[in-house]
């Protein structure tokens, strides 16, 4: 007797070109130049950091898959966890403990992603949550194991000398100090980013003393090459229609609108506009992180305002906030916002309001 399966799907019924799957490799794939650059500039332990997410987060994937007698292919067919690795690797510090990157990626999979129903489910984006995750409950390792960037920071921060920072606690000032010492710029600040060295001039309302960027020279150059590789992925991204080219561009727009803004109102709190487009995790949450059609708005219209939402946050946080960046904090505050801003925007009914007149 042959089992016939009469169960229908709820509409709207229509075939996608490009599979999950396809969606997640290209991502990843868009990553790879940021991912190159951070290892030329931040040293390899950003391999290594890509290496122990990945494998945690595979091993998470599997887990919640065995617990809802799903296949093993299903589990981790998806490649969603490769992102939320790779994302995490480039994101934490380079020299954090191996054990930290476990639980953050442990947390950024099961807790934020799985205990929500899993992909296409969670609330909140993963890799953003498992960042703030470990940025409040351990900011001392988290500023401690930064590397100031420098152009062949690969050299000293090697593969064998990140190893012992980060399983055998090894002293990670030792390879902090060396890579510094790599810059051309004798005036490098020291400091783990430039955002977090501006902290006291900016808390005490004194931003304009801060020392102009030099992108040209010394370790900040490292933070101009990164960004620009997030815009080249952004591009691919969107030559490949997989993210909403309107709520990039509202982003950027409503980033510079809120800057200028920001100067003529609050001039020694709010940062110049090349700092604020250029420095941080502004670039990659342009492109990979508001974009995200899970945690952002479903509506044409919620989008770009959960575009400009992000970017108001942003430059909030960073004048008043006491982080050095802000662009998890503003994911996460927007991705709780979506459902209201879906509330507020809500599609049409279908046959409802067509034409005056109609039903």
């Amino acid at each position: 007797m042959v089992k016939n399966n009469l169960a229908t799907a709820p509409a709207p019924h229509l075939h996608s070109p490009i599979s999950t799957q396809k969606i997640m490799a290209i991502t990843t794939l868009a990553l790879l130049p940021a991912f190159f650059v951070s290892v030329y500039f931040f040293g390899a332990g950003v391999i290594w950091q890509f290496l122990i997410s990945s494998v945690t987060a595979f091993i998470c994937q599997l887990i919640c898959g065995f617990l809802r007698h799903r296949s093993l292919y299903k589990s981790v067919g998806d490649l969603s966890y490769i992102v939320t690795a790779l994302i995490l690797a480039l994101t934490l510090p380079p020299l954090i403990p191996f054990h930290l990157t476990v639980i953050v990626t442990a947390f950024a999979i099961l807790i934020c992603k799985e205990c929500f129903g899993g992909l296409g489910m969670n609330i909140f984006n993963p890799a953003m949550a498992g960042f703030v995750f470990l940025l409040i409950s351990a900011p001392g390792q988290m500023f401690n194991t930064y590397i100031a960037p420098a152009p062949n920071a690969y050299v000293e921060a090697s593969l064998g000398n990140t190893y012992e920072v980060i399983f055998n606690n090894a002293d990670a000032k030792e390879i902090h100090d060396k890579v510094l010492a790599l810059n051309n710029d004798a005036d490098a600040l020291s400091g783990a980013t430039w955002l977090e060295s501006t902290k006291t001039a900016r808390k005490s309302g004194h931003i304009d003393d801060v020392q102009a960027i030099n992108y040209q020279d010394g370790k900040e150059s490292g933070y101009l090459y990164l960004a620009l590789a997030y815009l080249l992925g952004g591009l691919v991204l969107l030559a490949f229609r997989i993210i909403f080219v309107r709520m990039v561009v509202s982003f950027f727009l409503s980033l510079v609108v809120f800057v200028l803004l920001g100067k003529l109102m609050l001039p020694n709190l709010v940062l110049n506009l090349d700092a604020q487009l250029i420095l941080g995790g502004t670039m990659l949450g342009a492109f990979f992180i508001i974009t995200d059609p899970v945690t952002n708005a479903g509506t044409a219209k919620g989008r770009i305002i959960f575009a400009i939402l992000c970017a108001f946050l942003i430059v909030l946080i960073r004048a008043f906030g006491s982080y050095s960046d802000a662009v998890a904090f503003a994911v996460l505050l927007s991705n709780a916002s979506a459902p209201l801003i879906d509330a507020l925007t809500r599609r049409r009914a279908y046959g409802i309001g067509f034409k005056k007149g109609g039903l």
